[in-house]
């Protein structure tokens, strides 16, 4: 890690100083291209004011002031000097004191001019004009000083360090420096390799010098001959150029690598381990009697296969143990059906005897008002208690009456006989047909009796319950009653789905036992029937509770082998 470290800093460092120093080396010609610029700008206002007769009152010496719209011509373009000579040379006019003013060479074929301004030489980019007046020439002279304010008149990055050594009388002098405070040479070697060597670009400084972090020098030639030297560089306290160093690049660098490594580990220890702890939840989940749980395989090694594996496990486990609560359910029935056909025949013969005494002592004559209606309410529970046994007698083995049908058709009919009890609880249902035809072999009686009763129970279910959203402004919703038909295989679903309360978590497993009843005036039976009439057609019947809310009854019947085609052209039909 460190050597590949040490490598990768190597490699940023470098590229990150060559591209440095090449930004440098071309802010160092559009700073020599400004001035060159500057010089032919000013040449070409000298030439606009001489043809404009704006410099006419200082010519003839009628004025000894700079006009008003000159001055602030050269104010709002920054220039610093207005200088008028005759053809002999001598000075006319001039915006400032000159002691010393000469024209030097400043590249191939380009001049500038040398001012000693207080004891310290400036250079300055002026552009020159003739103006004829009255038959003699005069010599117009705009320029601006390389000084600090040209710097800022150009734009140049405050963070830059930009120096102009100019060779005047075989020394080079500093002529322009944009740190003032730091007055350093031209380093002996660097100017060495300008004038022993064609250098053409630029020498690149010492970073550990006093310079700059990182800098450049660039010649300014006048044929062969090294004129001037220009240094352009980062200055020190310019942020990027004291931070990216080697040393702090390599602890970026091995911070980051280090970071990438943990970030790695974590991401594939998460994707190697994340199927193994879905696996380890879903066996925890399956212990605690959840056997609903799927493990998602996107795998396929090991762990994938493992995956399949549990998923079919789990599947198997949640066929038997439904396959177990309906063996359970069914035994228990059967158990309670033999008892209740044992039960009504030994009570039956009794209660027939004592039904006809009492119908007898009605006739006497010599009864009193009240006897004789103790003895109606006698017969009344007789009759009460004898079609409580033709209940039981019909739970333990109902008669069947087998016909083929279409499911859409019982439905039909379970609706329309119940349509008042739906408009008078103000139920919306909605009856969804998707068996492709499919049909079944029933007893339409008995089907018809146990669909009525799953869908009263949800009727009355409904009533009074409201279902309210969850926004700050409850808004009611409709009841609810959705019916869904379809075929899977060799079995027809009917569905029966509403929007209610739902079941009590405390009966839902024991809600098709009899007796079993949240009605204060029900005997439980209701569903218990349900629960014999399905399981006597060879289906069976279940109840949940849905995602959202309201119960659910699944009653799956046994689909009759053959097609509506052939019950249409069924000669005994």
């Amino acid at each position: 890690m460190l050597i590949a470290t040490n490598y990768a800093t190597q490699i940023v460092a470098s590229a990150f100083e060559d591209n440095v120093e090449e930004w440098l080396f071309q802010t160092s010609h559009f700073f020599i291209a400004n001035i060159l610029d500057e010089r032919r700008e000013t040449a070409s206002i000298a030439d606009a004011l001489a043809e404009g007769g704006n410099l006419t009152p200082l010519v003839s010496g009628t004025s000894h002031e700079l006009p008003t719209s000159v001055s602030r011509l050269m104010s709002a373009l920054g220039y610093d000097l207005l200088l008028i000579s005759d053809d002999q040379g001598k000075i006319i006019f001039s915006s400032k004191p000159q002691n010393s003013f000469k024209s030097v060479p400043f590249g191939e074929g380009q001049r500038l001019y040398l001012d000693n301004n207080d004891g310290r030489p400036t250079l300055m980019a002026g552009g020159s004009g003739n103006l004829i007046y009255q038959g003699q020439s005069f010599h117009i002279l705009i320029g601006t000083f390389v000084d600090k304010s040209f710097i800022n008149n150009i734009g140049v990055l405050s963070s830059l360090t930009i120096k102009l050594y100019y060779d005047i009388s075989g020394k080079f002098t500093d002529v322009y420096n944009s740190g003032a405070q730091d007055q350093n040479a031209i380093p002996l070697e660097i100017l060495e390799k300008l004038t022993a060597t064609r250098v053409d670009d630029y020498l690149s400084a010492d970073p550990s010098g006093t310079d700059s972090s990182i800098g450049i020098y660039a010649p300014i030639k006048d044929g062969d001959n090294l004129i001037g030297v220009l240094f352009c560089g980062l200055r020190p306290d310019s942020g990027i150029a004291d931070w990216i160093t080697r040393g702090n690049l390599f602890i970026g660098i091995f911070a980051f690598g280090m970071f990438l490594s943990v970030g790695a580990g974590l991401i594939m220890s998460r994707l190697l381990t994340r199927p193994v702890i879905r696996l380890a939840e879903g066996v925890n989940a399956i212990a605690k009697g959840d056997f609903s749980q799927r493990v998602p395989v996107s795998r396929n090694d090991e762990i994938g296969q493992l995956s399949v594996a549990f998923n079919s496990m789990a599947l198997q486990l949640e066929g038997l143990r439904k396959l177990e609560a309906k063996l359970r359910r069914r035994e228990r029935m059967a158990t309670l059906g033999e008892v209740a056909a044992g039960l009504a025949h030994e009570v039956r013969n009794p209660l027939g005897i004592i039904k006809t005494s009492a119908e007898l002592l009605e006739g006497s004559p010599n009864l009193s008002e009240v006897e004789l209606r103790r003895l109606g309410y006698v017969v009344d529970e007789v009759r009460r208690i004898d079609q409580l046994i033709r209940d039981f007698l019909a739970f333990a083995k109902p008669p069947q009456r087998m016909v083929t049908m279409l499911p859409a058709d019982l439905i039909d009919r379970v609706l329309g006989s119940c349509q008042s009890e739906i408009e008078h609880h103000h139920v919306t249902v909605h009856v969804e047909d998707e068996s492709g035809g499919a049909l079944i072999n029933v007893d339409r009686d008995q089907m018809i009796q146990a669909c009525l009763n799953i869908v009263l129970n949800a009727l009355q279910a409904l009533e009074g319950a409201t279902e309210f959203n969850r926004l700050p402004i409850q808004h009611p919703v409709r009841p609810r009653l959705d019916i869904g038909i379809s075929a899977e295989g060799e079995e027809v679903h009917l569905i029966f789905a509403d929007n209610g309360p739902g079941i009590s978590p405390l009966l839902i497993d024991r809600i098709f036992d009899p007796f079993v009843t949240t009605k204060d005036a029900g005997t439980g039976l209701g569903l218990a029937r349900v629960f014999a009439i399905a399981e006597g057609h060879g289906g069976w019947i279940e109840a949940r509770n849905g995602v959202h809310a309201g119960a659910i009854f699944e009653l799956v019947i046994p689909r009759f082998q053959h097609s509506i085609g052939d019950l249409l052209n069924d000669a005994d039909r």
